[in-house]
């Protein structure tokens, strides 16, 4: 069994270091010990505003829900009953653009967000998302047929690593490294040089159907952690867990633009989001 000090010690260099430098690697779902189950209401009213009238659910741009101006929807069908459960937006690429930009407006603001607010910010998030869990589960069940047991048990573990991402990253992001000046060619050591993380600039996340939650918020929260904003493509079956999930985000209160989601058809606007110019790491 893995020492939990080289545990902890991998998950760091993993989550955090990737994402301040010049590559970036996600982190996997931890879950240490046995997960406490509690049961929720539905509050409906909470989520009142990710759906539009049409019932289509909505993306989510610099703060704003939103409805496409293409007028289109995309289904999403319960593999369970083959029955068109969702529709979500049908994003342009004119809004893709949009998106990219608020992220990006918002990303230098965001990384000079003391540490300490980034992780009160994700501690919010965390805390709301146990309090809400119940609707995000039951989308988990309809989309990707996961069972209701184990809906529920992900959606408590992703607020879990939500927190433990946030404690981490106080510690790892918060370090320093000193180097002597003589460590560079031609210099000898009368200065010393002192190394630090910084972020990436705007991150697309893209998770995969099996862990719609965990597996977006292992890319979601060390990269806002890192002070990287976010855009986030939820999976085709896991996306209105996704939107969901993005409430928890903004009702924490974290400022317009640092945390975006974007819908759509992946032969629409899949290769335009891989390959925009705005994206500086891809998750």
């Amino acid at each position: 069994m893995t020492a939990l000090p080289a545990l902890l010690t991998t998950l760091r260099a993993s989550a955090f270091s990737a994402l301040a430098a010049s590559s970036y690697h996600s982190v996997a779902a931890l879950s240490f010990g046995q997960t406490q189950l509690r049961s929720f209401g539905t509050m409906t009213d909470f989520y009142s505003d990710i759906k539009a009238q049409s019932g289509a659910y909505k993306y989510f741009c610099n703060g704003q829900w939103l409805e496409s101006t293409s007028g289109k929807t995309v289904p999403v069908v319960n593999p369970s009953t083959l029955k068109k459960d969702f529709q979500v937006q049908a994003c342009t690429q004119e809004e893709v653009n949009k998106i990219f930009a608020a992220a990006k407006a918002a990303q230098q603001s965001w990384a000079k967000t003391p540490l300490w607010k980034r992780a009160e910010y994700l501690h919010k998030v965390a805390a709301i998302m146990r309090e809400q869990a119940q609707p995000m589960a039951d989308c988990l069940v309809k989309e990707i047929a996961k069972p209701a047991k184990d809906s529920l048990t992900e959606v408590i573990r992703s607020a879990d690593l939500i927190d433990y991402t946030a404690e981490e990253g106080l510690r790892s992001l918060g370090e320093g490294q000193l180097l002597t000046s003589d460590s560079f060619p031609g210099q000898s050591r009368n200065k010393l040089c002192l190394v630090s993380k910084v972020p990436l600039g705007v991150v697309l996340c893209i998770p995969p159907f099996n862990y719609p939650v965990n597996l977006a918020v292992s890319k979601l929260a060390p990269a806002l952690m890192a002070g990287n904003t976010v855009v986030l493509k939820p999976p085709s079956q896991g996306v209105v867990a996704g939107i969901h999930m993005i409430k928890c985000f903004q009702a924490a209160g974290l400022p317009a633009g640092a945390v975006n989601l974007v819908t759509g058809k992946g032969s629409e606007i899949g290769d335009f989001l891989t390959q925009h110019p705005a994206v500086n790491c891809i998750s």
